[in-house]
């Protein structure tokens, strides 16, 4: 399967180097937002990229999107990496410790003026999680099928009588597209790896 010799330990040497480009900073802690990209490596197994999908809600723009644990940086948040760190404590019980790498800035024209930093964090084994009201279900996804032709489709939405197609993986019933497909195209830009080699 394409990725299967992507090992945790080259994905940390390969992220240590990388020198993300960060975004001027909004004004205002409101704007900030910050998200964990969460690796796990058990033992001789892939390693595996954890996921959220968010809980159905109305009037929430992101209902039932597929995302990485995070969020808005608060005031209390000394930086950014606090924040991650915060917020994937809240919303699946995960206490992170000091990220191994940070990735491109995002804007997001969804939000408005919201720029999203994204953090890389490793784990040796399979946490258990606690999901809070926000997230719906959790999944752990193998890098080697986020990198294999099979994972990638279109997505497809209906949005004021237009249908608008975006590249997306699926796994299972999941489906990952938007912004956290365009963080996981960077993550992967990062690692020299094509991300959509798919027909």
């Amino acid at each position: 399967m394409a990725g299967d010799e992507l090992s945790m330990r080259e994905i940390c040497a390969r992220l240590s180097a990388y020198r993300p480009k960060l975004a001027e900073a909004p004004s205002g802690d409101h704007w900030l937002a910050a998200v964990a990209l969460v690796f796990c490596a058990p033992a001789d197994e892939p390693a595996e990229l954890l996921f959220i999908e968010r809980a159905l809600k109305e009037g929430d723009p992101w209902s039932g999107h597929m995302a990485f644990p995070g969020g808005r940086r608060e005031g209390t948040d000394p930086d950014l990496v606090a924040t991650s760190v915060r917020e994937t404590r809240e919303e699946v019980g995960l206490e992170l410790g000091a990220p191994i790498a940070r990735l491109d800035d995002f804007a997001n024209a969804r939000a408005g003026s919201l720029v999203v930093s994204p953090f890389v964090y490793q784990l040796d084994a399979r946490p258990k999680l606690a999901p809070n009201r926000e997230v719906q279900s959790t999944v752990w996804i193998p890098v080697p099928w986020l990198l294999h032709p099979d994972a990638a489709v279109d997505y497809e939405i209906s949005r004021e009588s237009q249908k608008l197609v975006f590249p997306a993986v699926r796994y299972d019933r999941y489906t990952v597209w938007g912004l956290t497909y365009r963080i996981l195209a960077n993550l992967f830009e990062a690692l020299g790896r094509d991300f959509r080699p798919g027909p």
